[in-house]
């Protein structure tokens, strides 16, 4: 006993472990009802039993046996305020726990596959069955599908982006708006087309200005009491065949053929009855429908004296050329007509041709077209304008090789200024050898200022369009000025678009004009260089027409 009273015999000291601190803790200690794991802190070098690192026999790596001891004995260290017990404990113990590889191989990562691969894949009876899915593979392809899709959507919306028209324009049909070229066939007093094979060396001419049809004048036989054979062609012009080929030839450019069907000289040479006669007719645009024709001109209409039987072969007509073909009828056919018959009439017609006369000058030349406008018939009808010029007056005839280039010109570009569908002759007022021996310095190629006037009527609806058609109301969108003699000014507008002037000089000398009260400023269009023009002092020269794009 020492000096505070504690024992100090050793058998005092002695201390007894449990048995269940110098085993290992059994399967049943920890997992009663599962199948024991495979425990990774210990080495996989170990074989055999597992024993306690602190039983008194514990196996080393190696082999040999190492025996802890207790020491049994107490060393006391006495302080002020305490003391303490230790338990020696042998250093070969230490060393075979902490040196002996027991735990090296938590550095490997080597693990037994087949204990492992059975722990993994053991899954409990309630678990889901999406739990044993190849998740891998899914993940995989759905960043594939993924991908594809955003892939598809970026070029869906370039392709969108790269179809989407460069300007939003309302639409009409090919010949409301468009430019028909008239062409007629040579006869004592006109030099025109020789024949219909003639008109095959004209193709790249009439594709390059960019007409939207040509219009056939008298390809059937002249003079004939014999109603069966007057809508035969004329052998001298062609035959079915050739008008055949020369429709197909036009269609490659996108150019619809239309003829005039000549009931005037019909009624005027034969004396049959009119049913033969409609009958005749019904055949003959039957036929050439067949061939390919676009559209008819029913010239001379106006001499049927019947309006029932007028009314029932325009319908029967109009059925047998369909929606997307056209009748053209004369202004004079309306004349004189009931109101009733005029509106049964509009639905089976779908232009009227309205012939502009230059001897009058231009004074009578604006009244006209104000009035046609003014009795124009509401832009939601199917009906629309066919512009056409009369031939030129001879005051204009003093010095023909000027005149002929100049005034054709300054003409048709006034006329492809008109709402409706201007029907022109550009051409062929200068025929043959004259037109290609003019040339004249004031001026561009005639035919090239053409081809700019069609291509900028083409894009701009206040030229195309004949009206701005609102839910409630229509609203012409041309005006007609005539300020001073031999001048004639129109002006076309439509909401949101570039408005556009013309001023066309049909006099012998130049003009300036102070046109500022009107206009302020604009750009020159239909010419290589696009100039500023000011209408202060605005200069035109004799027989010329320019077309300014005005300043909003």
């Amino acid at each position: 006993m020492n000096k505070m009273g504690v024992p100090t015999e050793s058998t005092f000291l002695d201390v007894k472990l449990p048995q269940t601190l110098l085993e290992s803790p059994s399967t049943s200690t920890f997992l009663p009802e599962e199948e024991a794991a495979f425990c990774p802190l210990l080495s996989s070098r170990m074989s055999g039993p597992i024993a306690h690192p602190l039983s008194p026999n514990h196996m080393n790596i190696d082999g040999t046996t190492s025996q802890i001891s207790l020491d049994g004995k107490a060393e006391s260290s006495s302080t002020d305020s305490s003391s303490g017990i230790a338990i020696d404990v042998q250093e070969s113990t230490t060393n075979n726990l902490y040196h002996n590889g027991s735990y090296q191989h938590l550095q490997n990562n080597n693990i037994n596959t087949q204990e492992d691969t059975h722990f993994i894949g053991k899954k409990s009876k309630d678990a889901p069955a999406f739990v044993s899915w190849n998740w891998p593979l899914i993940r995989k392809l759905t960043f594939f599908v993924f991908a594809a899709a955003i892939f598809a959507m970026c070029s869906i919306v370039v392709a969108k982006i790269s179809t989407m028209p460069k300007s939003c324009n309302p639409k009409t049909t090919w010949y409301r708006g468009g430019v028909f070229y008239e062409i007629r066939f040579q006869d004592s007093e006109y030099k025109g087309a020789s024949d219909i094979n003639d008109l095959n060396n004209r193709v790249d001419y009439l594709s390059s200005l960019g007409v939207a049809a040509v219009r056939l004048n008298s390809i059937f036989l002249p003079g004939n009491d014999n109603v069966t054979s007057i809508l035969h062609i004329d052998p001298e012009i062609g035959s079915v065949s050739q008008l055949k080929s020369l429709i197909d030839t036009f269609k490659s450019r996108n150019i619809a053929l239309l003829l005039d069907i000549p009931l005037d000289t019909i009624f005027v040479n034969t004396h049959s009855n009119q049913e033969i006669v409609y009958n005749q007719i019904t055949r003959t645009i039957s036929s050439m429908v067949d061939n390919g024709v676009s559209g008819f001109y029913l010239k001379g209409l106006d001499l049927l004296s019947n309006d029932l039987e007028l009314l029932k072969y325009l319908a029967i007509w109009k059925r047998i050329v369909g929606t997307n073909k056209i009748l053209i009828i004369n202004e004079n056919v309306l004349k004189g007509k009931p109101t009733a018959l005029l509106t049964e009439i509009h639905q089976h017609i779908d232009l009227v041709d309205v012939c502009l006369d230059l001897e009058g000058g231009t004074k009578k030349i604006t009244k006209r077209i104000e009035n046609v406008l003014v009795n124009m018939p509401p832009a939601e009808q199917k009906t629309w304008i066919h512009w056409s010029i009369v031939d030129f007056p001879l005051k204009y005839q003093r010095d023909r090789d000027y005149i002929n280039s100049n005034l054709a010109t300054a003409v048709t570009i006034m006329q492809l200024m008109l709402p409706g569908t201007p029907n022109i002759m550009y051409k062929d007022v200068i025929s043959g050898e004259e037109y290609n021996n003019i040339r004249v310095s004031k001026q561009p190629d005639g035919s090239k200022i053409v081809s700019n006037m069609i291509s900028l009527r083409k894009r701009s609806p206040a030229l195309y369009e004949s009206a701005i058609c609102k839910s409630n109301s229509n609203t012409q969108n041309t005006l007609i000025r005539n300020i001073k003699e031999d001048t004639l000014i129109i002006v076309r507008n439509y909401p949101r678009r570039n408005s556009f002037a013309s001023v066309t000089n049909l006099g012998h000398n130049n003009i300036t004009l102070d046109l500022t009260s009107t206009f302020y400023s604009g750009t020159r269009m239909l010419t290589d260089e696009t100039d500023k023009i000011f209408f202060k002092h605005f200069k035109i020269d004799p027989f010329d027409t320019i077309v300014v794009k005005l300043d909003k």
